[in-house]
């Protein structure tokens, strides 16, 4: 199968290191680039770009108007209840508070271009626009079923928001029918990746496409399979048996990378899906913890809740499509002590999640 994703929130690729771990797993990599904007790559990045196959641009001006009017409509009816979705933010909260979701999004610089270019196409207040790209992006990627992928934790989480339709809660409760859990994969990155040339980089998607391929797809399975389980004792024997498959694929992906001279490994790569409360009991335990990962392999391979859903469709758990997958990877390796918290990653992930919608 093949691995078709959507870079959001930004038109350019913020960061290079992040692009070339990206370039190693995926097919194609779009980005949304309206008709009359030039990005600003560098040589580089130009190189992967014209492969045809990195930073395909998906002209949003079909889309805009009608997503950016049911966006505006979502956040004035207040259908959508979320702190990051507020219009008045003040000076004194933003210098306060700048490592916060809500904060953050609203720093996001989209486009390296002039600001002019961007009132062509954008129909949103200038501080909602990243997370109104975000919203574009989750929207776009339905209408053409691809995957969603970002280096932005923040935008992560607003997509996430959106995905399920604002019914995303700040954390699992007893009374939930459903969780949001996540399926975490490590040291998938070279920690030397920015030593490999653009045109090394080509060679290897081409010549190891078989291996990423079975990689991306064994953890798109596992998640599919998971979500699909309605009583845990399936979901414990199922995972023991995903847990060889992804171990036989990480390392048959790692190995393809030998002649690339790998000075080490790095790299956080999740995935997040519903699963019914049953299955959420046996990841996070009756008190439905959020705060510790639970460690399928020490190969690097990991689940862990993130938060609950307040009145999810039960009908639409299930991973159909590919737009129902959504990645984000983190240039990091420690999932434990993630990020500012002491905490394990999928803390890190909850408590974004925490701040998008209380502030």
């Amino acid at each position: 199968m093949v691995n078709y994703a959507l870079y959001y929130p930004t038109i350019e690729f913020q960061n290079y290191t992040w692009l070339w771990s990206a370039a190693l797993l995926w097919d194609r990599i779009y980005r949304i680039v309206p008709e009359s904007y030039k990005p600003y790559d560098p040589e580089n990045v130009q190189i992967l770009i014209e492969t045809g196959e990195i930073g395909i641009p998906i002209h949003p001006d079909s889309y805009t108007k009608d997503v950016a009017e049911q966006f505006l409509n979502k956040i004035d009816s207040g259908e959508w209840r979320a702190a990051a979705l507020e219009f008045d933010i003040s000076e004194a909260y933003a210098r306060l508070h700048q490592d916060k979701v809500d904060v953050e999004l609203r720093r996001i610089i989209i486009a390296k271009g002039k600001a002019e270019a961007r009132k062509e196409w954008l129909y949103v207040p200038i501080e909602f626009e990243a997370l109104y790209m975000t919203y574009l992006a989750e929207q776009i990627s339905i209408k053409n079923n691809l995957q969603l992928l970002s280096d932005s934790a923040a935008a992560w989480t607003g997509s996430t928001f959106f995905k399920y339709d604002g019914e995303v809660e700040d954390f699992p409760f007893d009374e939930q029918t459903q969780a949001l859990a996540t399926l975490v994969i490590r040291d998938f990155i070279p920690q030397n990746i920015l030593d490999i040339r653009p045109q090394e980089l080509i060679k290897f998607r081409e010549k190891y496409r078989d291996e990423r391929r079975r990689f991306l797809n064994t953890i798109r399975n596992a998640a599919k399979i998971i979500s699909e389980c309605e009583d845990n004792t399936v979901y414990i024997d199922r995972l023991n048996d995903l847990k060889k498959d992804i171990e036989s694929a990480l390392n048959d992906y790692r190995g393809s990378m030998s002649a690339l001279n790998i000075a080490g490994w790095t790299g956080i790569k999740s995935l997040s899906f519903p699963v019914i409360a049953k299955v959420a009991t046996a990841i996070g335990g009756i008190a439905l913890d959020v705060t510790t990962l639970f460690i399928i392999s020490v190969s690097g391979i990991a689940i862990g809740l993130v938060s609950g859903f307040s009145n999810w469709k039960e009908k639409r758990r299930k991973l159909e499509k590919d737009s129902d997958y959504s990645y984000l990877i983190h240039l990091q390796r420690n999932w434990k002590g993630s990020a500012r918290y002491n905490h394990d990653y999928n803390y890190f992930l909850c408590r974004e999640m925490e701040e998008f919608i209380n502030d």
